[in-house]
């Protein structure tokens, strides 16, 4: 196991070092409308829909994890020499492809660990990724502060530290591997959590492309000011999240639908704010929406799916469906709204946004708890 905590220990700290700061540094350098919405929604949508065509391949998961963590790397390094244009963009977009590829074969290898133990196993990793990710918020965070052109060394560092984590990931003792046997659809009893999936990453993303105009134009706030907020989220998020991997295998539900209603405490909290100081105090919420983030939803799909590959790549396409939805609406709602009325009527919409997340979040209580199949199909 000490090769997978040593990867996902480096590959958070590699990618934390600039991926908090891409849409802040984006909209600051004059990156706004659509190539903003994109580089918003990029992160979860393009690895959604990398992992939605990787579930009908027959690969190794080490193979994909081991090089989709070097294309990154080499992608980071790209950027670092990029302007920020539709170059910078279009190298991000595929950036994102390629976390997807990576990302796959990490959830078949969690898949294969947690079988025993969901919530435990899953929050036992995650605790090294986001003890990886803290250090490298600050690390960046303060080093950067509010000159904006000093971020593009640690693009390279970024790089360079993925290069060297597709080595760890070569030595990995565990694998899933491609078997022949596939199940000819999915199960029906994961479709209505798919189709919940796909609602509520709609309402989600609605605010994404909102957050870095905010924080630029209304807070009119630093790498420093990210770093601070990095850094309360990830202590909360230590703090909480093996508890919260306890309380996901004993009430998987309720903490799917608590994870999901918390959420609502980010819009809410930059509608009303009046400083940034209330904005770091909403960030403590973040540690138990992390928590259950990182292990209750993916255990759910893990429980309800025969056949794991198709079932994540079919996950992954409703995130990106509903993503991609929602963050396209709200930046054109955005952009309609502050034309009509100034950046400041976008507290308005965040206030909406707010509601409709408590709303959403609701449909999680309808589904069925899961316990693990007893024959799953890894392929």
């Amino acid at each position: 196991m000490k090769p997978l905590r040593t990867y996902t220990f480096l590959k958070n700290f590699a990618l934390q070092l600039v991926q908090p700061f891409i849409s802040f540094v984006s909209a600051a350098n004059g990156i706004m409308g659509e190539q903003l919405a994109l580089i918003s929604s990029a992160s979860t949508v393009l690895p959604s829909l990398a992992q939605f065509a990787l579930g009908f391949l027959r690969v190794r998961a080490k193979t994909l994890v081991t090089y989709g963590t070097a294309l990154t790397g080499l992608l980071w390094i790209a950027l670092s020499f990029s302007p920020f244009n539709w170059t910078f963009t279009s190298l991000y977009l595929a950036l994102e492809v390629s976390l997807g590829v990576s990302s796959f074969g990490w959830y078949l290898l969690m898949e294969r660990m947690s079988a025993t133990a969901r919530g435990r196993t899953l929050a036992h990793f995650s605790f090294y990724a986001t003890i990886g990710g803290l250090i490298a918020t600050v690390i960046t965070g303060f080093a950067v502060g509010d000159n904006f052109s000093l971020v593009r060394p640690f693009f390279l560092a970024s790089g360079l530290l993925l290069l060297a984590d597709s080595l760890i990931a070569m030595k990995f003792d565990v694998d899933s591997l491609p078997l022949e046997r596939r199940s000819p659809t999915l199960e029906l009893e994961v479709l209505p959590y798919l189709l919940i999936t796909f609602l509520f990453n709609v309402v989600w993303s609605l605010a994404w492309p909102l957050f870095p105009i905010a924080q630029v134009y209304i807070f009119h706030m630093d790498f420093t000011n990210l770093a601070i907020m990095s850094v309360i989220s990830g202590v909360s998020t230590l703090l909480m999240q093996r508890k919260v991997g306890k309380l996901v295998d004993e009430h998987r539900r309720l903490m799917m639908f608590l994870g999901r209603f918390a959420l609502s405490t980010f819009p809410l909290a930059y509608a009303l704010s009046t400083s940034v100081y209330e904005i770091y105090l909403a960030e403590v919420v973040a540690g138990f929406t992390n928590s259950v983030g990182s292990t209750a939803y993916m255990a759910y799909l893990f429980d309800s799916s025969r056949d794991v590959r198709r079932g994540i790549g079919a996950y992954s396409v409703m995130v990106a469906t509903g993503d991609l939805v929602g963050s396209s609406v709200g930046s054109l709602v955005a952009d309609d709204v502050m034309s009509a009325y100034g950046v400041g009527a976008i507290r308005w919409l965040f206030a909406v946004i707010a509601v409709l997340r408590m709303l959403a979040s609701a449909f999680y209580l309808i589904l069925k708890e899961r316990k693990p199949f007893k024959e799953v199909v890894r392929a």
